[in-house]
C-alpha cells in the first residue's frame, strides 16, 4: 500500500501531519494535529476523485462550510497536495526533489 505524508510547521505555532492513503477508488485522509480547530474540522475522511478537483460540493468545501478555518490555514491546500500525490496527479519524484514548499515573508515593515 502506498502512503503519502506531508508535515506542516506554520506561523500559528501548531504542527500538523497529513497522511493520505489510496484505498480503491477513494483516498483516505488522516490528520494528526495540535490544532483544536482542525480536530473539529475533521481528522479522518475519504476523498473521491471528484473531490480532488476542488469546489463547494467537495469534501473540503463541505468541511470549510461546516467548520471554517482561517483563510491563511495551509492545511486544506496540503490535504489536496497529499491526495494529488497519492493519486499520481503530481509527480512524487518532483515532490522528493523539491523537498518542501515555502511561504517566504520577504519584506515586513
Amino acid at each position: 500500500m502506498m502512503v503519502t505524508e506531508i508535515s506542516l510547521n506554520t506561523i500559528c505555532g501548531h504542527t500538523t501531519k497529513i497522511i493520505a492513503t489510496k484505498e480503491g477508488k477513494n483516498t483516505h485522509v488522516h490528520i494528526k494535529t495540535t490544532c483544536e480547530k482542525l480536530r473539529k474540522w475533521g481528522t479522518h475522511f475519504d476523498m473521491e476523485m471528484k473531490d480532488l478537483m476542488g469546489g463547494p460540493g467537495t469534501v473540503i468545501g463541505q468541511k470549510m462550510a461546516e467548520a471554517p478555518l482561517t483563510p491563511t490555514c495551509l492545511v486544506p491546500a496540503a490535504v489536496m497536495n497529499a491526495c494529488w500525490l497519492e493519486n499520481d496527479m503530481i509527480s512524487k519524484n518532483l515532490a522528493r526533489k523539491m523537498g518542501k514548499m515555502e511561504i517566504i515573508f520577504d519584506k515586513l515593515e
